[in-house]
């Protein structure tokens, strides 16, 4: 299942902050930036303070907008943000009900971090200490999300949790692999299996086309379920810091997973880079439905883009090709004059 990034349509501005290009950005790169935004919202100012203060303040939105989308880029956001037509305002000037409300979802993710305070007994001696300990929760948290979206779209064949040393370092989780020795399953335990296979089987409409194959993907599922006990073992006795569990690529071989993996990966990657575009561009759209199809539009030209320059690397074309803001248009929408003539 992909992953649709929502992107927030708001102006995150300050009134007092000054607020300098980031290093990547020549200044005048941002100052074409800032023109183009001008132009495309039809902006205009009584004079030369008056602009030079508002752009002042659409750097400082700039910057804001940047460093968040850094974050969502890094799995600590939850969506993308966008510079737009109130970009150059105050707080108070943005109009009322337009500003972003605190987010649900920091106080449903502060909420949860106290309860797996309350039930693993985690007490700090500081303010200091306890903000330090919950980066470290909060990270070994994204890192089980994003382990566990893996899981669900087919990626990793075992899913994971977050356990009592979920706010500890790597370092800090005590040392050592014990290696744990299941006993010999006995005809009662064999029995259990055998149900918890089955049970498994149902839970993930799992069926085989022979006893061969069932007997195959049985042992693969046998493997499976022992590596996760083990590792759960060990997060019991304090030698990992999460919990696994069984999906339904359980029966899937490394080989097999790997191969879905890859695939994932490069969607991942082509679905960033869109995203990436659109923040380039300041490009938003009415609706999941539009955007879709825009994208759709978009992936069309990035391949022909593509392929086109694989021609010109092997000389059989004279100039390569990039994609730029006009990549979401169909050759009817992109203005006259601005395709290249034949």
């Amino acid at each position: 299942m992909k992953s649709l990034v929502l992107l927030l349509l708001v102006a995150v501005t300050v009134s007092s902050v000054v607020s300098k290009p980031l290093p990547e950005d020549s200044e005048a790169e941002v100052h074409k930036e800032f023109e183009t935004w001008k132009v495309k919202y039809g902006k205009s100012y009584p004079s030369t303070e008056e602009e030079a203060k508002r752009k002042e303040m659409w750097l400082a939105t700039r910057k804001r907008v940047m460093e968040h989308n850094t974050r969502a880029g890094n799995g600590l956001e939850s969506y993308t943000m966008a510079v737009n037509h109130f970009a150059d305002l105050t707080t108070e000037e943005v109009p009322k009900g337009l500003l972003p409300m605190p987010r649900p979802e920091e106080e449903e993710v502060d909420k949860e971090f106290e309860m797996w305070k309350t039930v693993n007994g985690k007490t700090y001696n500081s303010t200091e200490e306890e903000a330090r300990r919950k980066e470290i929760w909060l990270a070994t948290r994204a890192r089980v999300m994003e382990h566990n979206k893996r899981a669900e779209n087919g990626s990793e064949s075992f899913t994971m949790g977050i356990n009592y040393f979920s706010d500890m370092t790597f370092e800090e989780v005590p040392k050592g692999r014990l290696m744990v020795v299941f006993p010999t399953r006995d005809g009662g335990e064999e029995a259990e299996v055998d149900k918890e296979f089955e049970m498994w089987k149902v839970q993930h409409g799992k069926s085989y086309g022979s006893t061969e194959e069932e007997a195959k993907r049985k042992e693969i599922w046998l493997a499976t379920r022992t590596r996760v006990m083990e590792h759960n073992k060990r997060a019991e006795t304090g030698l990992e810091s999460f919990t696994m569990g069984m999906n339904h690529l359980s029966d899937k071989t490394t080989a097999e997973v790997t191969g879905q993996r890859l695939q994932d990966r490069e969607e991942a990657e082509v679905h960033k880079e869109f995203e990436t575009w659109k923040v380039k561009y300041g490009k938003t759209y009415p609706s999941t439905e539009e955007e879709a199809k825009r994208k759709e539009i978009w992936l069309a030209t990035r391949k022909m883009v593509t392929e086109h320059n694989k021609r010109a690397e092997n000389g059989q074309e004279s100039f390569t090709m990039a994609v730029n803001h006009f990549a979401d248009l169909t050759t009817e929408e992109v203005p006259k004059g601005l395709l290249p003539m034949e």
